[in-house]
C-alpha cells in the first residue's frame, strides 16, 4: 500500500510506499515461507490493526470507497470495521503473493468456473496467444506467478509477459526478486511502453503466450490520457493504454479476476473468473476509437459487478474518483 504524505489528492503512482526499507519485507518473506498458513493469518491480524490505527490515509480511502460502494449497492452496507477488514484482506493478499512466489501455492488453490477459461486453455494448447486484462481487485499476481511456473492447466509451456508499474512498489518488487528472480522475469515497466514494446509483446503472443495488464489505474507517464466512466455510481478515470494495446496487438481479449472465496480463510482458496471480450476488433482504422471505448465499457461493467460481490478485496488505496476528466 502507498502512503501520501502531503495534502490533497496525488496521482496513485506519486504516493510513497509505506515500507521504505526492505528489512520488514524480508522478515515477512521468511515468515511466509516457514509458517503454516493458519499461523500466517493470525499474524496478519494484529499487523493490519496496527497499520489501520496509525495510518490516516488507510482510514480515509477505505471509508471513501466503502461509502461510495454502499451508495451504489445498498446490500454492501458500511459497518464500523469495514475499512479494517479491507486492510486485513489486502495484507493477507500480500502474504499470499509471497507464499506463491515461495512455491507454496498451486493450481489446486484455484476453483475455475464454467466460463471462458476452457476456450482460453484450448487456444493456449493450440499455440495461440491472448491478451489478459485484470485489475487490483483480488490477487492478479497469483495468476502471473502460477503461469510463470507453467501451472496453467495447459500441457505446454506458455510464455508470459506482464506489464506493471515498477516504481510505486519498488521495495516490494526488489524483495520479491531476491526471494525468486522469476518474479521479475518478463516484466515490462508500464512507464516505458512504446512502439518497440509492442513488437516484443507481439513476439510473446506469436509464441502462444500471454500478455497481462491491469486496466484500473491511469498511466503514471501520461496520467491525463484516460477514459471517464461511471464506476460505483460516480465518474472515475480509467487508463487508455491497456485498451489501445488490445487494439494494436489484435489477439483475443480476456478479462480475469482471481478472488479469495472468503475474506477470512485459514488456507488460501480462490475463484478464478475468465470472461472473453465480446467486442469485435474492427478491420478498418476508423473503428479504433469505438473499439477502445467499448472494451473499456465492458471491463468497467465486469469490475463493478465483481467489486460489489467481493467488496473487501478492493486494493486501490487512493482517491480513485479524484480525476475523471479525459484529456
Amino acid at each position: 500500500m502507498a502512503e501520501n504524505t502531503g495534502h490533497g489528492s496525488l496521482h496513485w503512482s506519486e504516493e510513497q510506499e509505506v515500507v521504505k526499507s526492505s528489512r520488514p519485507l524480508k522478515v515477512l518473506c521468511w515468515l511466509a515461507k516457514k509458517l503454516p498458513f493458519p499461523v500466517l493469518v493470525l499474524f496478519t491480524l494484529p499487523v493490519s490493526l496496527f497499520y489501520f490505527i496509525f495510518s490516516p490515509r488507510a482510514r480515509t480511502y477505505t471509508a471513501q470507497y466503502q461509502k461510495q460502494l454502499a451508495a451504489f449497492a445498498p446490500s454492501c452496507k458500511t459497518r464500523p470495521l469495514s475499512g479494517l477488514v479491507q486492510v486485513f484482506s489486502f495484507a493477507l493478499c500480500v502474504v499470499e503473493k509471497i507464499a506463491a512466489w515461495s512455491g507454496r501455492m498451486s493450481l489446486d488453490t484455484i476453483a475455475f468456473h464454467d466460463d471462458d477459461v476452457v476456450e482460453l486453455k484450448e487456444k493456449l494448447s493450440a499455440g495461440k496467444g491472448a491478451f489478459l486484462v485484470g485489475s487490483h481487485l483480488g490477487n492478479m499476481e497469483l495468476l502471473r506467478c502460477l503461469a510463470t511456473y507453467q501451472q496453467t492447466g495447459v500441457k505446454k509451456d506458455v510464455p508470459v509477459t506482464a506489464i506493471m508499474n515498477m516504481k510505486s512498489t519498488a521495495q516490494f518488487n526488489k524483495t520479491l526478486k531476491e526471494l525468486d528472480p522469476n518474479s521479475t522475469l518478463n516484466v515490462m515497466n508500464a512507464a516505458d511502453i512504446g512502439i518497440d514494446s509492442v513488437e516484443d509483446l507481439q513476439a510473446t503472443l506469436n509464441a502462444g503466450g500471454l500478455v497481462v495488464i491491469a486496466a484500473d489505474r491511469t498511466s503514471s507517464s501520461v496520467p491525463g490520457r484516460n477514459i471517464a466512466r461511471e464506476f460505483l455510481g460516480k465518474q472515475a478515470a480509467f487508463p487508455y493504454g491497456p485498451f489501445l494495446l488490445a487494439y494494436l496487438l489484435g489477439v483475443p481479449v480476456y478479462y480475469v479476476f482471481a478472488l479469495r472465496k472468503k475474506t477470512f480463510m485459514f488456507r488460501p482458496s480462490y475463484h478464478m473468473f475468465v470472461k472473453k471480450s465480446s467486442v469485435e476488433r474492427p478491420s478498418a482504422p476508423q473503428g479504433k476509437k469505438a473499439y477502445i471505448s467499448a472494451l473499456c465499457d465492458e471491463f468497467v461493467a465486469l469490475l463493478q459487478d465483481y467489486t460489489a460481490a467481493y467488496p473487501s478485496q478492493w486494493y486501490n488505496f487512493y482517491d480513485f474518483w479524484a480525476d475523471s476528466a479525459p484529456r
